[in-house]
């Protein structure tokens, strides 16, 4: 048996390239994908349109909520802009979120707005700054006011959620759901890993969130792609399936992680030559398992 110091030694060893590894994978640049709209659908119930644009920091500092330590891009520092929204409608029941995220190449998230449409209408804004995400929370006080802008609703609430100690060394970067939708078009995990995590947060939690690649499955598509030239493809591919698992960085988080609606683990299905984004499969409260499949996806030229 080896002496305590040395076992010991290995020990931090074999934590410091977990380390190394986790932080490579959340500092890594990613590039802008292929697509600049897509469409998923489970036909009538759920719909999700994404859309994505590069942009520069001089065009989102408008935007961005000024705070203490908030994280500020250079006027010409590249930045991604995504929209995301989602319409979930079945017997009585019909919701809308309107998502929208400024993030930079790397996944780093800078902020993200989500407004709720409905009866119960609310417009969240997660602002992230260095040690930390800044939430601010409104909602209409009556009916009246429940018919203007977002921005002129009443009841207001603005909290602050530190990260625990050590979590900018270990991650690297803090990201946010959406950027699922980009990682996946990217070959996440890296080529040659098996599996790779982020941090994410999430409504009032951080998480760590890993992306694991689980084989291939033979899948039928139906999608038209939009580009050049309209094209419909209408075939069975063999997917690559990538499991994503949430767990939440300390424990006692009673909200469940959320991804376009669903909560918890996703099942994850892509080309593998073209990395689209093709289904995705989960959970969604009061409906039950979904499985969104690609319908229309737009490239830029």
């Amino acid at each position: 048996m080896l002496p305590s110091g040395i076992r010991i030694g290995i020990s931090f060893f074999i934590a410091s390239l977990l380390f190394v590894a986790f932080a490579s994978s959340a500092a890594e640049i990613h590039p802008l994908p292929k697509w600049r709209e897509l469409t998923l659908e489970l036909s009538p119930a759920i719909v999700v349109k994404a859309k994505l644009k590069a942009s520069i920091g001089k065009e989102a500092l408008p935007e961005l909520l000024n705070r203490p330590k908030a994280l500020v891009p250079a006027n010409e520092s590249p930045l991604y802009h995504l929209t995301v929204e989602t319409r979930l409608k079945w017997f009585l029941s019909s919701k809308t979120w309107l998502g929208n995220l400024w993030l930079e190449p790397n996944m780093q998230a800078l902020q993200r707005t989500r407004i709720k449409y409905g009866k119960k209408g609310s417009y969240k804004l997660y602002r992230y700054a260095q040690h930390g995400v800044y939430r601010i929370r409104k909602e209409p006080r009556n009916k009246e006011n429940a018919f203007q802008p977002p921005e002129n609703w009443l009841k207001s609430k603005e909290s602050f959620y530190p990260f625990p100690p050590g979590v900018r060394q270990e991650c690297g970067i803090i990201t946010d759901p959406y950027s699922i939708l980009l990682l996946i078009s990217n070959d996440f995990p890296p080529k040659g890993q098996s599996s790779a995590s982020l941090c994410m947060f999430n409504k009032k939690n951080l998480y760590r969130v890993k992306f694991e690649r689980a084989g291939t499955q033979p899948l039928q598509v139906d999608y038209v792609i939009k580009g050049s030239k309209k094209k419909h493809i209408k075939t069975t591919v063999k997917a690559e399936k990538i499991l994503v698992r949430p767990s939440a960085y300390e424990p006692g988080t009673d909200e469940a992680f959320e991804f376009l609606g669903m909560e918890g683990e996703i099942t994850l299905l892509r080309d593998p030559d073209t990395h689209y984004l093709l289904q995705v499969i989960g959970t969604v409260p009061e409906f039950g398992r979904a499985k969104l499949g690609l319908t229309k996806i737009k490239l830029f030229h």
